[in-house]
């Protein structure tokens, strides 16, 4: 069993494709076939269930990526702190951060503290960019999901979710009771950085509700602005939701509504195709993930709504 051919494993893992994997490793699909069932031989393995288009994970190959991942990277880190020093980074980077994740900037100055000799470039943007044709080493996006093919994207965090409106609205249009209920009000829509909309619910039985909407926006401020403007419902993180329900400027309805999401991303090329520096980085951000979060103190001023202090 070969190290190497464990690594190449990965990649058809993060690929889903034997053909995409042969592409970008400028390899022939039957080559990486021929090594996969040999590593599959080789452990008494069975990996992947082989489609026409697509290879998906056998229960077994799941545990078996799960338990290499880790291995396989540390690897890496010994033989790369052994050939190259880490004080000895002086290459480029380029990352790609949401306006509203600049938080994120920080672990970027922290590194460049710890290795003074890199150049960065950051890009703040609420658009996304192709990786690999703009040469972008890594991006932090708030999306639904990752559209682009080829990346590696990591969940950042998974947060529980709810619904709000102001007060003034509830009084104007009544409290919704249901998720029912919502389609005779006014949903404040989020376009996310790859061209999605996030303008309807799904209940506990599958039923989609889609409420009306006369506001589209790809700001969070902006969205959270409008709807302590009375401007309609509002779907939103309870961490930040809570900020705004302790000021008296929003409040909680449908309470029993409360999806786990996750809607950041941390997305880089596979690995194997990151500079030395890009991947040095990477292991910094995985290091630091606990920093990844603002602190709930921090959210109102953040997200920049107007609020009375006194209330």
């Amino acid at each position: 069993m070969k190290t190497e051919d464990i690594k190449l494993f990965h990649k058809v893992v993060e690929f889903g494709s034997l053909s995409e994997t042969a592409k970008w490793l400028d390899l022939p699909k039957s080559n990486i076939s021929r090594r996969i069932k040999l590593l599959e031989d080789n452990i008494g393995i069975k990996l992947f269930h082989r489609h026409s288009r697509n290879v998906t994970l056998t229960e077994s190959g799941n545990r078996f990526y799960i338990s290499t991942v880790s291995i396989i990277k540390d690897l890496d880190r010994t033989v790369l702190s052994l050939q190259t020093p880490e004080d000895d980074l002086q290459g480029k980077l380029k990352i790609m951060i949401m306006p509203v994740m600049l938080n994120k900037a920080q672990l970027v100055l922290d590194f460049m503290t710890l290795h003074p000799n890199i150049d960065v470039e950051v890009i703040s943007s609420p658009y996304e960019q192709d990786l690999i044709k703009n040469n972008i080493d890594m991006a932090f996006r708030l999306s639904n999901k990752v559209s682009e093919e080829n990346l590696v994207a990591r969940e950042m965090a998974r947060e529980t979710f709810g619904l709000y409106a102001s007060p003034q609205y509830i009084a104007e249009f009544g409290e919704p009771q249901s998720l029912e209920d919502l389609v005779e009000h006014l949903f404040i829509v989020y376009r996310f950085s790859n061209g999605q909309i996030f303008d309807k619910v799904t209940s506990k039985n599958g039923n989609i509700i889609q409420p009306k909407s006369s506001l589209t926006v790809n700001s969070i401020s902006l969205m959270i602005e409008a709807a302590t403007q009375h401007k309609g419902v509002l779907f939103t993180s309870r961490r930040i939701g809570k900020q705004f329900v302790e000021k008296g400027l929003l409040q909680l309805i449908i309470p029993t509504y409360a999806p786990i999401m996750n809607l950041s991303w941390l997305v880089h090329p596979p690995r194997h195709f990151m500079s030395r520096e890009g991947k040095a980085f990477l292991d910094f951000v995985l290091e630091r993930q606990a920093d990844l979060l603002y602190p709930d103190s921090e959210l109102i001023d953040v997200l920049r709504t107007p609020f009375n202090p006194q209330q």
